[in-house]
């Protein structure tokens, strides 16, 4: 955008730099937003399949009637191949007395590293019943 003095000489507005500093704000922002979600959302989509392994691994168990032992070391190999961290302590496999049904309470994590050496773990708790239809 140009404007004119009284002279007749053309004088430069600067709103136009204002204006391309507002695009470049702008997409810095979007690249900021598009890299977080990049590194985030497939943190998320993992853990909802590893939720939905976790219920059929219950099923199983159920059916098979699987012992502790078993149950627990499937549901570390799931996180494994999930890339999620899970200690032994953090499953508890519960039995319902006079019933082969087995329920599952997971707590488990993963550690994402951003630039700038900050290192975000996203924790997460899962709790599933195993049942003779799945």
């Amino acid at each position: 955008m140009t404007l004119r003095n009284l002279e007749g000489n053309t004088v430069v507005s600067r709103e136009c730099g204002k204006i391309r500093l507002g695009y470049l704000v702008l997409v810095l922002f979007l690249a900021v937003f598009g890299y977080l979600s990049y590194r985030i959302v497939p943190v998320y989509t993992q853990q909802d399949a590893f939720h939905e392994e976790l219920l059929g691994l219950a099923g199983t168990a159920t059916r098979r009637g699987w012992d502790r032992n078993k149950i627990v070391n499937q549901v570390r190999q799931l996180g494994t191949n999930r890339n999620f961290e899970i200690k032994v302590k953090d499953i508890r496999v519960h039995r319902a007395r006079g019933h082969s049904e087995v329920s599952l309470e997971v707590t488990y994590s993963r550690s994402e590293e951003f630039p700038g050496g900050y290192v975000y773990v996203f924790r997460f708790s899962t709790s599933t019943v195993g049942s003779y239809f799945f």
